[in-house]
C-alpha cells in the first residue's frame, strides 16, 4: 500500500478507552450500536486494553412505521430510541454504555459517528467542531435515501496536527460534500406505516450503509491503517464505490484542501 496515500490510525486511541458518541439512533444508528458492541469484543480480543465506550444520542421515539425496517419490535413503540438500543446492547454484552433522549450538540467524544439524515443536524456537527467541541479525533458520518447510500471518514485537525503524518488529514464529510451542510430546502416528514416508509427507503439500505461504516473503523483499529475512508452504495445496482485516501480523487470530487495538507500524488 502506498502509504502516501493510506492513513494511519491516531496511536493515542490504542492506549485507551475509546469514547464513541452516535448522533441518531433510527435506521442506521440502531444498526450501529449493536455493531459497535461487536467491534468492541473484537478489539478486547485482539489486545485493546479498554475497548469502547458509547454515548448514543436521540430525542425520539419508536413509532410503528419504524417496526421492520429499522431495529425494533413492535414492543419498543412509544419508548425513546437511544435508551432501547442502549440497554437491550448493555443486556447482551454486558456492557455499562450509556444514552441521552436527546440531540447531540457537540458534546466531548474521541469519535462521533453521525446517523442523522439533514443537512442542519451535519452543519451543526461541522460548525461544533470548527469551535474545538465534539470529536477529538475523527468524525464518520452516514446517509442513505431509498436504495442508495455513502460513509465517510473525516479528521479533526487538531488530532491530525498531533499525529504529524505524511499522508493528508481526512476530510470531514462537510469538506468533501458541501452539499450535506447546504441551507437548502429539506422535507423531514415522516411516515406512519411501514409501507409509506418503505416507498420513500428501501429496506435493507440500512444494514449495507451501517456495516460498510463499521467496516473502515474495524481496519483502521485492528490493522492500524486504513487506504479508503468512505464509500458509495448503490443497492439497485448492487455497486459500491469506495472512496480512496488521495488528493486527487478528492480534487474530482471538488475538495481541495488547505495547501499545506497536500501531499504529491
Amino acid at each position: 500500500m502506498d502509504e502516501s496515500k493510506s492513513d494511519s490510525i491516531n496511536s493515542e486511541l490504542l492506549a485507551k478507552r475509546v469514547h464513541v458518541a452516535v448522533a441518531g439512533v433510527g435506521g442506521n444508528g440502531a444498526q450501529v450500536v449493536a455493531l459497535l458492541a461487536r467491534l468492541n469484543l473484537a478489539l478486547l480480543a485482539l489486545g485493546h486494553p479498554h475497548g469502547l465506550y458509547v454515548l448514543a444520542y436521540d430525542p425520539d421515539t419508536v413509532s410503528e412505521a419504524n417496526v421492520g425496517r429499522q431495529l425494533w419490535s413492535p414492543s419498543d413503540v412509544g419508548e425513546n430510541k437511544a435508551i432501547v438500543a442502549i440497554e437491550r446492547t448493555n443486556l447482551f454484552y454486558g456492557l455499562d454504555w450509556d444514552a441521552e433522549p436527546a440531540l447531540y450538540t457537540g458534546e466531548a467524544c474521541d469519535i462521533l459517528i453521525s446517523c442523522v439524515d439533514t443537512r442542519g443536524a451535519r452543519q451543526s456537527f461541522a460548525k461544533a467542531i470548527q469551535r474545538g467541541l465534539g470529536p477529538r479525533y475523527y468524525w464518520l458520518d452516514m446517509g442513505n435515501e431509498e436504495s442508495i447510500g455513502q460513509c465517510c471518514l473525516g479528521e479533526v485537525t487538531r488530532a491530525y496536527a498531533r499525529r504529524a503524518a505524511s499522508a493528508p488529514r481526512l476530510p470531514l464529510a462537510t469538506e468533501l460534500f458541501p452539499a450535506l451542510s447546504s441551507k437548502a430546502k429539506e422535507d423531514n416528514t415522516h411516515s406512519c406505516s411501514l409501507r409509506i416508509s418503505l416507498q420513500s427507503q428501501g429496506l435493507f439500505v440500512n444494514d449495507f450503509v451501517a456495516r460498510c461504516s463499521m467496516q473502515i473503523l474495524y481496519k483502521l483499529f485492528t490493522k492500524g491503517r486504513i487506504g479508503y475512508h468512505g464509500a458509495f452504495l448503490n443497492l439497485e445496482s448492487l455497486r459500491m464505490s469506495p472512496i480512496p485516501i488521495d488528493p486527487v480523487v478528492w480534487g474530482c470530487i471538488g475538495y481541495a484542501g488547505p495547501a499545506e495538507e497536500r501531499i504529491a500524488a
